[in-house]
């Protein structure tokens, strides 16, 4: 039986040969990335390109699809190749254990890359990342902020330009526009103010990842946002794969 059959059944056979024949590369395979890679493998996207420096810590397993008990400690990049695999045998699984910045998206970009997905914590490299992909011409979906928000409702969609609300988008509106980017990236966002209803606790403080960024206090998060976020952003793909 074809796995995929009762997806070719929904979107229909010229739109999953196109699906199969895809390369979708996920940059940061967090907790809104998990849920991007996830979806893509279900829906039989036949080429993933996966890149996350990060290994598991405890403080992920609230959110994020590879954090269990079981694989703390471990690279992220590699459960997700493992994972990918297991859904989907068939899918080719390229997997890059590195931090995003100018120097190494030379080696992470592509021309054969079909849609860039960014679901990238860290300002800089989510800014480094856009204005690559969109210099080389290549459809972006990028995430704007999911930590402290509990309303899926409030989730939207659209263009850099249109976002409003989220303290995230706006910086990345005003990054972008002094690299001279002001549209063309496809975002997912909340129009839910962002709230913590108490402080971080000092030992919950994240540490510099990996020698990589700043420190900087937690941001209180759930489960489902970062899981819609990311399913939002796997339809957004799906859509740019298969709307020729």
């Amino acid at each position: 039986m074809n796995q995929f059959a009762r997806t070719e059944q929904l979107l229909g056979a010229q739109s999953m040969e196109k699906i199969k024949k895809a390369t979708v590369a996920v940059f940061g395979l967090g907790a809104v990335g998990s849920f991007v890679t996830e979806a893509l493998a279900r829906s039989g996207v036949g080429n993933l390109r996966l890149i996350d420096f990060d290994r598991v810590d405890v403080s992920n397993i609230n959110r994020q699809l590879f954090a269990l008990h079981s694989t703390i400690g471990r690279q992220k990049a590699k459960l997700a190749h493992e994972r990918v695999k297991d859904i989907n045998p068939q899918c080719n699984v390229t997997i890059l254990s590195s931090f995003v910045n100018a120097q190494s998206l030379e080696d992470l970009l592509s021309k054969d890359i079909d849609v860039v997905v960014d679901a990238i914590d860290g300002l800089n490299s989510k800014i480094n990342l856009i204005v690559g992909a969109r210099q080389m011409n290549l459809p972006v979906v990028s995430s704007m902020g999911a930590g402290g928000r509990t309303d899926v409702s409030m989730i939207r969609t659209g263009d850099i330009s249109e976002t409003s609300v989220c303290p995230l988008a706006r910086v990345v509106r005003q990054r972008l526009h002094r690299r001279g980017l002001y549209k063309g990236i496809r975002a997912v966002y909340s129009i839910e103010k962002p709230l913590n209803k108490q402080p971080y606790k000092s030992e919950d403080a994240v540490d510099a990842l990996s020698g990589h960024g700043r420190s900087r206090p937690p941001i209180g998060t759930v489960a489902w946002i970062p899981g819609v976020f990311g399913l939002t952003i796997a339809s957004e793909v799906i859509h740019l794969i298969t709307r020729t």
